[in-house]
């Protein structure tokens, strides 16, 4: 296993599409707050505009990249910066826990660094703050507790 695992959704520079299934753009519908996503950037991108007409827009985006084109269209929720995390966090939890094939190939990562690489990104972004991947590998200590304690 790597010591440093980086993932995108395109298959670029470091990574070689093993660890595609890490990216907010991996196909795999969630269900929160009685919801269906089909990603968690459609979550992720929607709640910039929670209660709003734009949310649900959002939601039904048909890719996960006309859901980030449509969320910044309109100002972001002000308070975004202070819940982004928060925000992001749910959806990785709602993604690993809800899909077990995909929470199993998350710990197969093991203790790996895990990175997302992409070429612009400076807050999510390995070239960044890095905030991604680490939000990831804290799901991934929760779904290791998760299994010891079965």
């Amino acid at each position: 296993m790597p010591d440093d695992i980086y993932f995108y959704e395109r298959t670029k520079g470091r990574t070689d599409g093993r660890y595609r299934f890490l990216s907010n753009f991996h196909k795999a519908m969630m269900i929160i707050d009685n919801k269906k996503y089909a990603t968690v950037e459609h979550y992720f991108q929607s709640m910039k505009h929670a209660g709003t007409e734009l949310e649900e827009m959002i939601r039904l985006a048909s890719t996960p990249a006309k859901a980030k084109k449509l969320a910044w269209t309109r100002e972001l929720t002000p308070n975004w910066p202070e819940i982004k995390e928060d925000v992001m966090i749910r959806a990785l939890r709602a993604k690993f826990s809800q899909h077990s094939k995909l929470g199993a190939k998350l710990l197969a990562t093991g203790n790996a660094r895990l990175h997302e690489d992409s070429p612009t990104d400076v807050y999510w972004g390995v070239k960044g703050l890095d905030r991604s991947g680490k939000l990831l590998m804290i799901v991934r200590d929760e779904l290791r507790k998760e299994v010891l304690r079965k």
